[in-house]
């Protein structure tokens, strides 16, 4: 490759980025506008695949740790979710000391704490922990059954809730809605529309809670772009672009870690409660070592701090339900350029891009007289899709 081609390129992917980056800022906005959400939590929902089918799949999207950006490439499988990061700040937590229990039951500790590993209590606090072992203490260890003021001391110790509550889970992470209870919200969503013309639309996104950061690049005829596409996008985005969008159903919906068992829900049922919000709240209001140890590697400043991996958590989603799409470019392509546009359509156009025919989805293209096009992008009722999440601080989530 020769260095004036090399320049070339690098300067055609500027100027691809420059022009998506302006037309997700005008994009975010005209959502933000047309739907009533605020700028101070929204973010934007961007990638293939955003129907949810499943009671997993919405969770996953709660589980993600939103990163500080208007827009969110959102992958499931990201290194960065809060039951992880969870995890690891109960590990730097100090646990409450065992020892005035473990004195008093002397040879039947051991006996306790098998029987305890194998039997899960009703509810994981001082109640549900003291009925637990009252009701083994009689059968097992009458003599013994003082010394549950020593056990319900430790689990007063939300800490010690908490640890016990996430071992309990065994890596099973649910939230305390279903996907079933969504659809019932969407279903009784409003309807909304806007639109947005390039041309004169505001992009400036300085007074989001992102302080105007963007994140990861799209081609409007290809997801992942490249090449041809690049050149398409930019030739595009220059001309202008006049996009009406139409949603029959529009509603957002707030759920939060399982921190209760719900024995009457047929889905959550089979998922043990994980989260203790007395003890992230403990943990975030005390930065010394009274609450972390320091003998970990993870403390305050690495979970909550300025570059900390748990500054913020979705708190809600916002979903959309019977959706049109119509976009109209105001450039004129070629023969050779129409047939790209055509066969990108078949994977979707920003800013949807589920593959037609999947999930309800489908873009047809009709090219205009003058050469320009006019792209819809249908959903049809009855597929649910993501638009964004909200995204609250952290310390929202034991308010």
């Amino acid at each position: 490759m020769s260095s004036d081609t090399a320049i070339l390129e690098r300067s055609e992917t500027t100027s691809v980025n420059q022009a998506m980056d302006m037309l997700t800022a005008q994009w975010y906005n005209a959502v933000v506008t047309g739907l009533g959400l605020s700028p101070d939590q929204f973010q934007l929902y961007q990638g293939p695949n955003s129907a949810m089918n499943t009671s997993q799949e919405m969770w996953n999207l709660f589980n993600a740790v939103p990163p500080a950006s208007i827009n969110n490439y959102y992958n499931p499988s990201q290194v960065n979710n809060f039951a992880s990061d969870y995890g690891l700040i109960l590990e730097a937590l100090v646990p409450s000391s065992t020892s005035s229990f473990q004195n008093c039951m002397g040879d039947y500790y051991s006996k306790w704490t098998s029987y305890f590993s194998d039997h899960e209590p009703k509810t994981w606090d001082a109640q549900g922990i003291s009925d637990l072992f009252n009701s083994w203490a009689m059968r097992n260890a009458p003599g013994q059954a003082g010394c549950v003021t020593g056990l319900t001391n430790i689990y007063i110790n939300p800490i010690s809730i908490a640890v016990n509550k996430f071992a309990s889970a065994k890596g099973r992470y649910a939230w305390n809605k279903t996907v079933d209870a969504m659809k019932s919200a969407l279903a009784g969503g409003a309807s909304k529309s806007f639109s947005m013309n390039s041309q004169t639309a505001s992009s400036d996104v300085e007074h989001t809670w992102a302080n105007g950061r963007t994140s990861f690049f799209f081609d409007i005829f290809s997801f992942g772009g490249g090449g041809s596409y690049d050149q398409l996008t930019t030739k595009t985005s220059r001309a202008g672009l006049q996009i009406d969008a139409q949603f029959e159903k529009v509603a957002t919906f707030t759920a939060g870690p399982l921190a209760a068992n719900d024995p009457n829900n047929p889905v959550l049922s089979d998922y043990s409660a994980w989260y203790e919000s007395a003890a992230l709240a403990k943990a975030y209001t005390t930065k010394d070592n009274t609450v972390w140890n320091n003998q970990s590697s993870t403390n305050w400043e690495k979970a909550f701090g300025n570059n900390g991996f748990l500054k913020r958590t979705t708190s809600s989603i916002v979903v959309a339900d019977g959706i049109t799409i119509k976009m109209t470019s105001s450039a004129s392509y070629s023969n050779s350029e129409r047939t790209e546009i055509q066969a990108a359509a078949k994977a979707g156009i920003w800013p949807f891009f589920n593959a037609s025919g999947g999930g309800g989805s489908t873009t047809d293209i009709e090219f205009n007289d003058d050469g320009s096009f006019t792209a819809t992008t249908t959903i049809d009722l009855g597929n649910p899709q993501i638009l964004g999440i909200l995204q609250s601080p952290i310390a929202n989530s034991f308010s």
